[in-house]
């Protein structure tokens, strides 16, 4: 079973504030303490109700609340951001077989991504595992191997 669930904390778009017919939350965006207290309340209902062994899938949240929700939840809670991880396995998944053609190694090749948002940041940092286990080459090392580009 399935419950999707939309979690509204506002938006800063002024156009969306005044237009008549936008059917969010009318209210600035929350952020900092409110928000993470809003999504602590949520993450505990959550497991309250359906108990351990429920899926919490985060979609579309911004890049580093994002990452920031798999961190602080990925020890308590079954957590899964499709965005970041189940992009990055299919990413990954893709250059092993390709590896597997070529030969060489994920080790041996160097990676440049234009775009460093989640989905980018994900691929990458799942690389950086991957190389890490294969050739037990500390993460930080493996990172090296690995740039993202982006607007900023």
């Amino acid at each position: 079973a399935c419950l999707p669930v939309t979690i509204d904390v506002g938006t800063n778009n002024e156009k969306l504030l005044d237009d008549e017919f936008y059917i969010g939350l009318r209210q600035k965006r929350a952020i900092g303490q409110e928000y993470a207290e809003l999504l602590h309340e949520f993450m505990t209902a959550v497991k309250q109700n359906y108990g351990e062994r429920i899926l919490i899938q985060f979609e579309d949240f911004a890049n580093h609340n994002a990452f920031d929700l798999l961190e602080k939840y990925g020890t308590t809670h079954l957590v899964f951001n499709d965005d970041i991880q189940g992009t990055a396995s299919v990413v990954l998944a893709g250059l092993i077989s390709a590896m597997k053609f070529l030969g060489g190694s994920l080790a041996d090749q160097r990676f440049l991504f234009l775009g460093a948002g989640e989905a980018g940041t994900g691929i990458a940092e799942l690389i950086a595992l991957e190389i890490s286990k294969q050739t037990n080459m500390p993460l930080e090392e493996t990172r090296k191997k690995i740039w993202l580009v982006d607007s900023k």
